[in-house]
């Protein structure tokens, strides 16, 4: 009898570590629930367009189509949920001015993670949609603090950039905004210099970017670049600090919001405030978020939209959850 071969990069799930799953699945849907957000369960398919409008080039690539043979089209399976909910908000709950949603459920990668090797995750999000400024980012940002510690993890901490900041440097660049967020992503300064060799971008502009590779874009260095940036620059600085003053004055005690201006999003649909969160003992970052609001207009539907979202199984391979 032949044996089949797993599958790369996916695999069952059973016993403690299911059960663990659906106990911190259900934790964090009373959470979302009590502080009012409502769950939407999208299908596992959708039309390829519709999770490419307004994401970016490396969602595209992370995405697995086929052909439908029961309307001879193409369908793809979900990278990723943000998309799905963006479509959903855009069309069917259109005449809703304000919407305050959560999700969890599987989706697959085209390619496996670099880190872990796996294709599958449990994604879990959060996603506020109507809320201008900073009210639904500290909004989110609460409920991101409060999920990691239901989760057992200790000391969150936030990290916050602003996908404006980035665009600004590179502005007079030819080299695509993916690449420059790819390359910003590996924290690399050896990297960053041998790009910066061909690239035809003003000194203090390079030296900028050095900065950032190093990991030195805080909210001292960010106060000290606004007078020697473009207005772009500067407009952007000034929105991320009033934020991070904003969220900590609202959420002291709870967790901990730094500045890095080196913040890059998990995927490129972000256009505005981006943050990653991190905890004692953790090398990676555990969950991603920020603002899609130019996604939204993509999709038909010009709102501002903020969230997050993280991998469940990688929380419970990082964490000793106990209900």
């Amino acid at each position: 009898m032949s044996v089949l071969k797993p599958i790369l990069g996916l695999e069952d799930a059973f016993g403690g570590r299911a059960m663990a799953l659906r106990r911190l699945q259900f934790r964090l849907f009373e959470i979302y629930t009590a502080a009012g957000f409502s769950e939407v369960i999208p299908p596992l398919v959708e039309r390829p367009e519709a999770l490419s409008s307004g994401a970016g080039r490396f969602l595209a690539d992370q995405t697995v189509v086929f052909s439908d043979p029961a309307d001879a089209g193409l369908l793809a399976i979900r990278p990723d949920m943000t998309p799905q909910i963006a479509r959903i908000v855009a069309t069917r709950l259109s005449h809703e001015p304000v919407l305050k949603l959560h999700y969890t459920g599987p989706v697959m990668l085209a390619r496996p993670d670099v880190r872990t090797g796996s294709r599958q995750q449990w994604q879990t999000g959060v996603e506020c949609l109507g809320l201008a400024g900073v009210e639904g980012d500290v909004e989110v940002m609460h409920l991101a603090a409060l999920s990691m510690a239901a989760a057992g993890f200790d000391g969150a901490i936030l990290q916050v950039g602003h996908m404006g900041l980035i665009q600004a440097l590179v502005e007079e660049s030819d080299t695509s905004l993916e690449t420059w967020v790819e390359l910003l992503a590996r924290h690399s300064p050896e990297d960053m210099a041998n790009y910066l060799e061909t690239e035809p971008l003003a000194d203090v502009v390079k030296d900028a970017l050095m900065a950032l590779a190093a990991g030195q874009g805080d909210a001292d260095w960010l106060r000290a670049q606004k007078a020697q940036m473009n207005e772009t620059f500067t407009v952007a600085a000034d929105e991320l600090l009033n934020l991070v003053d904003t969220v900590n004055d609202k959420l002291s005690g709870e967790v901990s919001v730094v500045i890095d201006a080196a913040v890059t999003p998990r995927f490129l649909y972000h256009s505005g405030m981006v943050f990653t969160g991190f905890a004692n003992n953790s090398s990676h970052a555990l969950l991603h978020g920020g603002r899609y609001d130019q996604m939204m207009a993509a999709h038909g539907r010009d709102m501002p939209a903020t969230g997050f979202s993280f991998d469940l199984w990688a929380w419970l391979d990082n964490t000793s959850y106990t209900d």
